[in-house]
């Protein structure tokens, strides 16, 4: 009887967790994230955790010489990375 118990109570441990909200913006970088991720090689697993660490709603690669919009995006998180494939910058717009 103890056994079973012990059994429904770790069952009861168990639940998961309700997810994180989804960021609505507006995007904000701060010198912490700056001197976290600059100069870190960029992995593509990065990118939600940056996005989620500046409230941002979209997050897109910028490499050099790649093509962007120009227009501002208040949600949206530009992550700036040199030829290395390391962030050189993170910016909001």
């Amino acid at each position: 009887m103890k056994y079973l118990i012990f059994a429904i109570s770790a069952l009861g441990a168990c639940t998961p967790m309700a997810p994180l909200p989804e960021p609505a913006g507006p995007c904000a970088v701060t010198e912490a994230m700056r001197a976290r991720y600059i100069g870190v090689k960029f992995r593509m697993t990065m990118r939600e955790e940056v996005r989620r660490d500046a409230n941002a709603r979209i997050a897109r690669i910028l490499r050099p010489n790649d093509a962007a919009t120009m227009d501002f995006r208040a949600d949206r998180l530009d992550i700036l990375l040199d030829d290395g494939g390391q962030v050189e910058g993170l910016r909001c717009g």
